[in-house]
């Protein structure tokens, strides 16, 4: 089996660099066991136990992958889609962000990953820790989105509601479905509020309403 491991990753090494020189790039692909088949005239390789991917920007850790080519116009094997299961971490190094999950998706032509079950996506550089049901987060258009149960951390800022959309580009979170946010004791509400992650600030939109803590101390 060990055999057959090393024969996989080979084949992907050389596939990659076969490309044309503009597109060159390397893919790693590890597992404790792999395996390969065809399903529906397209390859399919899997993987299982300590399973590893590098790909585009990304290096994605977890228990299992399958990775889906297809046929071009060329009749070249290009990678379609993968898919990952159990204890999910991906790494951008560049950006210094984590996403992870128990499952997940990435569409290669889309660069969009979609991730279920236990979702959270972190921001080093922006301090910023988001958790939700679903995450969807598009590489090339620089935005995520956060649908279900979504909660914010930011320095001293705590958000929720039911939908999140972080533009990077504006470091802005617009958060809707009955969204909340607390900051230094007080708690506010509103139809939509927007996080303001690189200031650390918040604004409130429609249907205002506040408890404000009273620190005062002169009594």
């Amino acid at each position: 089996m060990k055999k057959c491991f090393i024969i996989l990753c080979f084949f992907i090494t050389v596939f990659a660099y076969s490309a044309p020189q503009k597109n060159k790039k390397v893919i790693t692909f590890k597992a404790d066991i792999a395996s390969y088949q065809e399903v529906k005239a397209k390859n399919v390789f899997k993987g299982q136990g300590n399973a590893y991917l590098e790909i585009d920007d990304y290096k994605i850790y977890c228990e299992e992958i399958e990775i889906h080519f297809f046929k071009d116009n060329k009749g070249e094997d290009q990678i379609e889609k993968a898919l990952f299961n159990k204890t999910i971490r991906i790494f951008n190094d560049e950006e210094q962000v984590q996403i992870g999950g128990e499952e997940a998706e990435y569409y290669r032509e889309e660069k969009k990953f979609v991730i279920r079950n236990n979702a959270f996506y972190t921001d080093a550089k922006d301090e910023v820790a988001v958790f939700g049901d679903t995450i969807y987060n598009y590489d090339e258009e620089k935005v995520t989105i956060i649908q279900g149960n979504s909660r914010i951390y930011q320095k001293d800022i705590f958000a929720k509601g039911a939908f999140v959309k972080y533009t990077k580009s504006d470091k802005q979170m617009s958060i809707s479905g009955f969204p909340t946010v607390r900051n230094q004791g007080s708690e506010y509400s509103a139809r939509k509020i927007i996080v303001d992650v690189e200031n650390n600030t918040f604004i409130l939109q429609g249907d205002l309403s506040a408890e404000i803590l009273n620190t005062d101390d002169s009594k």
